[in-house]
């Protein structure tokens, strides 16, 4: 993150240090970005040159702008919407990552204006590159999240810049036919009981306790991570955490080896409080257990993706049931309709699942 914004270089300059790390002005309601805390009196020289035209209501002038002045300006205006809650912390960071590739491809001096197709179809070869050891080309999936950013970036150097760079044909995500190859290329991520037991035997206390939340609730590492005290209830053996990725609502019956583990760890605010946990040290903790425990791993996520599969073999526990405990966002008219969910085939479901995980029903 950047340091603590700078004080204004003198009384009565009308620009003010926003938290993206440039200089901003703000105007009926929209906010103007014209360069670097670095740099202030260049970006007092462009508000200069720039606001007459803003106050009449017309585009500035195209000029001459760099790819590092395009980066700050794009990261500025999503830095803002994070700080105001309107993205979440991962997907700025998906941003950031995004822009740090483009800006290492390009050179921060080169002029935005003269980026052709050809550059483009390059730049999309060097976001699908992984950076971590072992890891050569990242998923199509993360690839289409990337190049969707990537996509942003340059519609708003169009937008922002009045240019007509052609970015969106090298840019396209990749088919959704090629994405499900893939993902059959890839084959079923999923975990045996036996496996999850074996990696929750080894693991250490909040760890274990995470790991039972993933199959007993279908929670995932962010899930796991921000999960309030206040929203599981140890007593009665019930968690109401709506799921922060989509802010719908979840309930779900705990197990006692799931109240247990919890118990074991859980701190003031936050259940899991030991570490700064977030969901790239728990991916990465995660993996490292795998390894030690000789069990193939399929990321953290697939204990929700076990869930789901197992969930659905339970008897007389319709898909809603599951959807709720999983956090499932539909707009189908059944659950527009729909007013409440009851516990019972709540807890049903979830003792099906348990049963599995004990290794006293199997699905086959």
């Amino acid at each position: 993150m950047r340091g603590p914004k700078p004080n204004k270089p003198y009384k009565g300059y009308p620009l003010f240090a926003h938290a993206g790390g440039v200089w901003a002005f703000k105007y009926k309601g929209k906010f103007y970005y014209f360069g670097p805390w670095s740099d202030p009196q260049g970006a007092l020289k462009r508000f200069q040159e720039e606001m007459p035209y803003i106050y009449a209501g017309k585009t500035p002038p195209a000029r001459i702008v760099d790819v590092a002045t395009l980066l700050d300006r794009y990261l500025g205006g999503k830095n803002a919407d994070w700080r105001a809650g309107e993205i979440s912390e991962s997907t700025y960071k998906e941003y950031m990552a995004t822009t740090d590739v483009i800006a290492k491809h390009f050179g921060t001096d080169r002029q935005v204006e003269t980026l052709t197709s050809d550059d483009f179809l390059a730049l999309r070869q060097a976001l699908a590159r992984g950076t971590r050891k072992g890891v050569e080309t990242l998923s199509l999936v993360t690839q289409k999240r990337r190049l969707t950013i990537a996509r942003m970036v340059f519609a708003f150097a169009n937008y922002e810049y009045d240019l007509k760079l052609k970015y969106k044909k090298p840019l396209e995500a990749p088919p959704k036919v090629q994405i499900r190859a893939a993902e059959r290329e890839r084959g079923v991520k999923l975990y045996e009981a036996k496996d999850i037991r074996k990696l929750v035997k080894r693991a250490e206390p909040e760890f274990k306790a995470m790991l039972l939340l993933g199959i007993n609730c279908g929670f995932g590492p962010r899930d796991c991570a921000t999960l309030p005290v206040s929203q599981v209830d140890l007593v009665k053996g019930w968690h109401t955490y709506w799921r922060p990725k989509t802010q719908v609502d979840r309930r779900c019956s705990l197990w006692p080896e799931t109240v247990e583990a919890i118990k074991a760890v859980r701190g003031t605010e936050l259940v899991f409080e030991g570490k700064e946990w977030n969901r790239w040290i728990i991916s990465r903790e995660f993996a490292s257990l795998c390894e030690a425990t000789k069990v193939k791993s399929e990321g953290f996520y697939s204990l929700r993706r076990t869930f789901e599969t197992v969930a659905v073999m339970a008897p007389n526990v319709p898909q809603a049931i599951i959807d709720h405990i999983m956090g499932h966002s539909k707009h189908d008219m059944a659950s527009i309709y729909r007013q409440k969910i009851y516990d019972s085939p709540l807890k049903l479901c979830s003792e099906f699942v348990r049963k599995w995980y004990l290794g006293t029903v199997s699905l086959k």
